[in-house]
């Protein structure tokens, strides 16, 4: 008898969904912090490849926000930062231990791959933990003021503010702040020009997308609470 007061009991379907999407949630992040550091050009917008999956966070988070309420949603912005700073310890710990000799990818390339990393989870963090908190508190705001309808509006007014936010921090910090510390060798700081180039750029990226994924939202909240409901 003893023994079964301390059994841990099956996780509920509802608990299985939430976990599934923080998994998701997390990996996408993690991802996003790995591929920042390159630039792409979609038509004549200039990017970085980050821009491509970081605003799958926001949509992630009005989904469990929606359905599984704030507090659980601020629990995964918590969950994002413990892993973004774990990420950023072992990344740059890899980045200063000596290379083997005969490794087949050399400290040159490692470093022009990793070697922003540290600056990139920075400004991220501090970024998305801004961006991340807005958009919670203003879904959970606008979906008090219009008494639980209209989920398109909170969705997209509270994923603009908060990338808005997001865009400009981020850039700043990652692309001109870190470099301009010294703490990574061959790391320079990116132009005014460039950052203001990069920022209007990724935003105006990141307004289409809200648009594009409201049927994305709306699908994850009606498949979540249906199972859930079950």
């Amino acid at each position: 008898m003893l023994l079964e007061q301390f059994r841990v009991q099956q996780p509920s379907l509802s608990e299985r969904i939430y976990v599934i999407l923080v998994g998701l949630f997390l990996g996408v992040l993690l991802l996003t912090n790995i591929i920042t550091s390159k630039y792409i050009t979609i038509g004549h917008l200039t990017l970085t490849a980050g821009a491509i999956t970081y605003p799958f966070t926001f949509s992630l988070l009005d989904i469990i926000s929606e359905a599984y309420g704030k507090n659980k949603a601020k629990m995964v912005i918590w969950m994002g930062l413990m892993a973004s700073l774990f990420m950023t310890f072992i990344t740059y710990l890899a980045n200063i231990i000596p290379i083997y000799e005969h490794s087949p990818v050399p400290q040159s390339a490692f470093q022009l791959v990793f070697g922003f990393t540290p600056g990139i989870v920075l400004g991220s963090m501090v970024a998305y933990m801004i961006a991340q908190l807005i958009d919670v508190y203003l879904f959970e705001l606008i979906r008090r003021v219009t008494k639980g309808k209209y989920l398109w509006l909170r969705n997209n007014i509270s994923t603009l503010v908060g990338q808005l936010f997001d865009t400009a921090i981020f850039a700043g910090i990652a692309w001109m702040i870190w470099p301009l510390l010294g703490l990574t060798q061959g790391i320079e700081p990116i132009s005014w020009n460039t950052w203001y180039q990069i920022t209007i750029n990724e935003y105006m990226f990141k307004v289409f997308f809200s648009f594009i994924n409201i049927p994305l939202v709306y699908i994850g909240v009606y498949l979540v609470k249906r199972y859930i409901k079950v």
